[in-house]
């Protein structure tokens, strides 16, 4: 049986297919059409977002690995331990490179000493002025008499302390100065001061002291004996008195 068609019924289902195109296009470009496109925008944004969290937490992890190492290097300036083995060290460093002679020396801890300014040429001493230190904060202080060959070589000794990495205070200092020399043959005496030296501490930060800096201990002098000069390794006694002749 064949179905016919009038062209007017033709017309009907042409325009009937039009029609049902026309609605499916309107409804996919003003309703699917702005969803794929949100779509599209939300998938870039969270890619964007996910590079920028990426970059954020390589960011924090750099501070994060750097965090020990500058809270080290604010403990060479302030420390939250006394490190009164790691002063010793710095006064004896002081004293070889001003080639001076710590002759005695005492230590004291406290938390809000005074700080006294004072020096003298001719053994007088100046007014002390005090000053409490902020809360928290204590200090070692350390009471020292030195030889040393000159003034120039006192210059020296209070230069090295205050290039310290570490924040040391020189509080007060006192010497007499040499008589005037009258003649080439008088002899010139060693130049003998007193001095007190302080150095801060912060414990109240105790979570930190395993961040402590490293105590800068000098390499060993290796002396078996230390009455006797260094002899270069590998070279006996006899060939080091062969060498001195």
């Amino acid at each position: 049986m064949t179905v016919r068609f009038s062209k007017h019924q033709v017309l009907i289902l042409l325009l009937l297919l039009v029609l049902f195109v026309a609605v499916f296009a309107g409804l996919y470009f003003y309703l699917l059409y702005p969803r794929y496109q949100q779509m599209e925008q939300l998938t870039d944004t969270v890619i964007s977002e996910k590079k920028l969290l990426a970059s954020i937490k390589a960011d924090a992890a750099k501070q994060r690995d750097g965090l020990p190492e500058s809270i080290v290097a604010l403990q060479k300036k302030i420390p939250v331990k006394p490190l009164t083995e790691q002063l010793l060290l710095d006064l004896e460093k002081a004293e070889v490179v001003s080639d001076s002679t710590i002759t005695s020396m005492s230590f004291s801890e406290g938390e809000n000493g005074a700080a006294e300014n004072n020096a003298s040429s001719n053994g007088a001493s100046a007014p002390s002025s005090s000053s409490a230190l902020p809360d928290g904060l204590k200090k070692v202080t350390v009471q020292l008499t030195v030889q040393s060959p000159s003034y120039y070589q006192l210059e020296r000794f209070l230069q090295t302390l205050e290039n310290l990495d570490r924040i040391v205070s020189i509080e007060s200092l006192s010497f007499a100065g040499n008589p005037e020399l009258t003649s080439v043959d008088t002899k010139v005496n060693p130049l003998t001061y007193s001095l007190t030296v302080s150095a801060f501490y912060y414990p109240k930060l105790a979570d930190l002291q395993k961040l402590l800096p490293q105590l800068d201990v000098p390499p060993p002098s290796e002396k078996d004996n230390p009455l006797t000069e260094v002899i270069p390794r590998g070279q006996s006694p006899a060939q080091q008195e062969q060498t001195a002749e």
